[in-house]
């Protein structure tokens, strides 16, 4: 009965300190006051040209920006920061090693590496301590990510040095614990636990935040080896001390693991309700996260609303005052060349009816070259139609009547005397010899390219598969509208070939089902 009087009182805690949590929250007269102060300072350094301070005064918006939440605004002041102070000293590593953390926590680890190792080369150089204390453990917390345990320990403990030659009470405190998250990871938790002790003794003057942090990894290792008692103790002391200090994002880290250690000691009841309890604190640091971050953001907006407000204001006085001195001067220079324009529009006018009487002439006398020049055109391009057709159709008759002669005397042969066999059989050769000659092709095809130039360039870039020769003597008859009756007697085949090849051009060409194949040549 204690125990759920207990478990209800820290539920009403819970729920209580979330909401004062909101209402304890950035007020937006604070962020409009910081703000308005920064920009204020920032305007001073430019005015004064220090880019020192005014770099200084970007790493701050940079600040203010990440404490909000808004990293990606913040990332953009820190460059800005390099940009107006790019000297390699101990802002420099400072900047680096800010940007490295928000790379790190976008999971971004090859940008974080790159901007740590700048950060050492120059720390290095100028023996700053605290910025290779720095660098290193961020270096550490990236190889810890990225599962190099090695690398994650040797980084670490190299910080730990340098934090205890500094007598840094918070560097040792999270570097600690640090080395004890990675031992953690490794499943090492008796030796993840003594370095989380450590941590805990020297977080003594730390943020809570940082206590709080170091008390839940406390229980976490004591957990996971099976200490439940201990593993209580510390995660009630993180519970206890995050209600305190009303910080939901620990209640809730403190909340689930409350939940887990009783559900692995078998307690099912308690851990559903710390589970339950969690769910809540959960939803209620959602809401407020979302709630102050909207908030910051309508803050924002409304103070660099007015700010640019401003800055217009100020230009519309400048404006003005401009304004009013072109104003008298216009009213002058408007007296002085009034008639001067007079004068010029009057001329300009009878210039421009000349010049268009001009053009207009022009413009008839080309219209009657083009004309011309078209009917001519026109009357060539149907001359050479004309005479490419009957040139074809002279070859084809050419080609039947000495394919009929041919056939003729080889079917006569048979019928006379020796001499008259031999000499017709020449004759034959010599009539199958002129039907095989490409002469008469190589004329045939250059009136073709006269009349439609790159036509076979063309069929050849759509073409699937190669053409021959013959294919384009085909696809050329073809796109001369002859008939197959033609078309096989120019070729000196039958007309079934003639379809046969017509059918196995289609195959080569990208044609549709129920495209014409003249019509697709036509179009080529």
């Amino acid at each position: 009965m204690v125990y759920y009087l207990k478990l209800l009182l820290t539920s009403c805690f819970i729920i209580l300190s979330v909401f004062g949590q909101a209402q304890d929250s950035i007020t937006s007269f604070q962020v409009d006051v910081k703000f308005t102060n920064l920009k204020s300072q920032l305007k001073d350094a430019r005015f004064k040209e220090d880019s020192l301070v005014i770099a200084t005064i970007y790493t701050k918006l940079g600040d203010f920006y990440l404490n909000l939440g808004l990293d990606s605004e913040a990332v953009k002041e820190y460059h800005l920061a390099q940009d107006y102070h790019n000297n390699k000293d101990t802002l420099f590593v400072w900047l680096n090693a800010r940007l490295a953390q928000i790379h790190l926590g976008f999971k971004q680890f090859d940008e974080a590496k790159s901007f740590l190792k700048e950060s050492l080369e120059v720390a290095n150089y100028l023996d700053y301590k605290k910025g290779l204390a720095k660098a290193n453990a961020l270096l550490g917390s990236v190889s810890e990510k990225e599962q190099r345990y090695d690398d994650a320990l040797k980084y670490q403990n190299t910080s730990l040095e340098l934090y205890q030659t500094l007598k840094d009470s918070t560097g040792l405190a999270i570097t600690n614990e640090n080395i004890g998250s990675i031992y953690e990871d490794l499943e090492q938790y008796d030796v993840a636990y003594r370095y989380f002790l450590k941590a805990f003794n020297y977080a003594k003057n730390s943020t809570s935040d940082t206590r709080n942090n170091i008390l839940n990894n406390l229980g976490d290792a004591n957990r996971k080896s099976g200490i439940y008692d201990k593993a209580l103790f510390y995660t009630e002391q993180a519970l206890s001390l995050a209600l305190q200090t009303k910080n939901g994002s620990q209640q809730e880290s403190a909340l689930k693991d409350m939940a887990r250690t009783y559900a692995e000691m078998g307690d099912f009841e308690k851990a559903y309700q710390y589970l339950s309890n969690q769910t809540v604190a959960n939803e209620q640091e959602l809401k407020r996260h979302n709630a102050e971050l909207v908030s910051s953001l309508q803050i924002l907006h409304e103070v660099k609303e007015r700010e640019n407000q401003l800055e217009l204001l100020s230009k519309q006085n400048e404006i003005s005052k401009q304004r009013q001195l072109v104003i008298v001067l216009f009213a002058v220079a408007l007296t002085v060349v009034f008639f001067a324009i007079l004068v010029y529009f009057k001329k300009k006018k009878k210039q421009e009816k000349t010049i268009l009487q001009f053009k207009q002439q022009l413009l008839k006398a080309d219209l009657e070259k083009k004309t011309s020049e078209e009917k001519a055109l026109k009357r060539e391009i149907d001359i050479q139609v004309s005479a490419l057709t009957n040139y074809s159709l002279n070859l084809a008759q050419k080609n039947k009547m000495l394919a009929d002669v041919s056939r003729t005397l080889i079917n006569v042969k048979d019928r006379n005397s020796e001499f008259i066999k031999s000499k017709l059989e020449s004759m034959a050769k010599d009539i199958d010899f002129e039907l095989s000659q490409q002469n008469e092709w190589s004329e045939l095809l250059g009136f073709f390219g006269q009349i439609h130039p790159g036509f076979f360039d063309k069929l050849k870039a759509e073409a699937i598969e190669e053409l021959s020769t013959s294919d384009l003597r085909l696809c050329m008859l073809i796109r001369l509208n002859l008939s197959s009756k033609d078309m096989a007697s120019i070729l000196h085949i039958t007309p079934d070939s003639v379809r046969i090849a017509r059918y196995r051009m289609r195959k080569k060409l990208p044609l549709q089902p129920k495209e014409k194949l003249d019509v697709f040549l036509a179009n080529v």
